[in-house]
């Protein structure tokens, strides 16, 4: 995409200095959560170890702390709790998500309120009152395969083959090829997901697996250095292909391993499982309101690329990113 006619209002050095004050987490306050996360690691390896069926094999930090695209306003954090698959009761499954909720909730006594452990699609969501963090428990019953593999359990009961090292792989090597751009574009999409969730309510649906997987699409077809250029780049794409199109990767498996059609409003394949589409939840309605927000965003960085005053470069670039963003930062 054309860059002639750049704004030389808001640009490249604007939205650093915005990723700088408003975007990217500081790394002290990823240590400060990552100590809360160990002390419950600590606590769910004491209960399981007195649980008569579970026995937990391991904890693994997952989610975006882990893959580094987390945001300056990180609220939540990823932990994946290995359960031998041995000690899983056969027909169990619909029953782990509340059985793992219970066992949290022992872990911590009479210190949190029943009502701070949520149960969720496929984990449990504990909430720290102190520090305003969430941490999502996540089960995963293993056997023994290679690199970690082994099976999420959704609260339906149905099974989806995972690998938290191979997830954590594919975009560590991204990021080395890429450079530090490579992440960057990530979180700015994360942060526009956000102010999308706010501004449209539930009708609005883009979880941060799927914004991760568009940019490690486009990648290597986008100028990611600069990140005007580039968001701009990812909107086009977004409503160029009405999300209507595969997305998969070929890292872990072949292209022959994925299922040959699919009826699935959106189809973004996980790439490590080849037969988890990952939006297959979404439906034509959540992928249009998708690519109306992708087509507003887009209207918005190309009229700020020519706006001929600061002011309405900054109010255009605030239909991306929200109130927060001023342009000096």
């Amino acid at each position: 995409m054309s860059t002639t006619g750049a704004s030389p209002y808001i640009d490249h050095s604007s939205l650093v200095a915005f990723a700088s004050t408003r975007v990217n987490v500081p790394k002290a306050e990823v240590e400060t959560h990552r100590a809360q996360v160990q002390r419950l690691r600590d606590h769910l390896q004491r209960v399981i170890d007195e649980h008569e069926h579970y026995r937990l094999i391991k904890t693994l930090h997952s989610g975006s702390v882990a893959k580094g695209t987390a945001l300056k306003s990180v609220s939540d954090m990823d932990l994946a709790a290995y359960l031998d698959a041995s000690q899983v009761p056969k027909g169990s499954e619909p029953k782990l998500i509340a059985e793992l909720a219970t066992i949290l909730r022992t872990a911590y006594g009479g210190t949190k309120a029943p009502e701070d452990f949520q149960e969720q699609a496929h984990s449990v969501k504990i909430h720290f009152h102190g520090s305003g963090l969430d941490v999502d428990v996540t089960p995963v019953v293993y056997a023994g395969l290679p690199d970690d593999r082994g099976d999420l359990i959704l609260k339906s009961g149905e099974r989806v083959e995972t690998s938290i090292p191979l997830h954590l792989e594919f975009i560590r090597r991204r990021k080395t090829l890429y450079g530090k751009d490579y992440a960057q574009i990530i979180r700015f999409l994360k942060f526009w997901a956000r102010e999308q969730k706010r501004v449209r309510g539930d009708a609005f649906r883009c979880k941060s697996l799927l914004v991760e997987l568009i940019v490690a699409h486009l990648a290597n077809t986008i100028l990611l250095g600069d990140y005007t250029t580039a968001l701009e780049s990812v909107f086009a794409w977004m409503v160029q292909t009405g999300l209507a199109i595969r997305v998969s990767f070929d890292d872990y498996y072949g292209v022959g391993d994925q299922p040959s059609s699919s009826n699935d409003a959106i189809q973004v394949y996980d790439p490590v499982n080849p037969s988890n589409n990952i939006c297959k939840t979404y439906t034509s309605t959540d992928r249009d309101v998708l690519v109306e927000a992708a087509a507003d965003a887009l209207d918005a960085v190309t009229a700020a690329r020519y706006g001929t005053t600061r002011g309405y470069s900054i109010d255009c670039w605030q239909r991306v990113f929200g109130p927060t963003f001023r342009g000096d930062q």
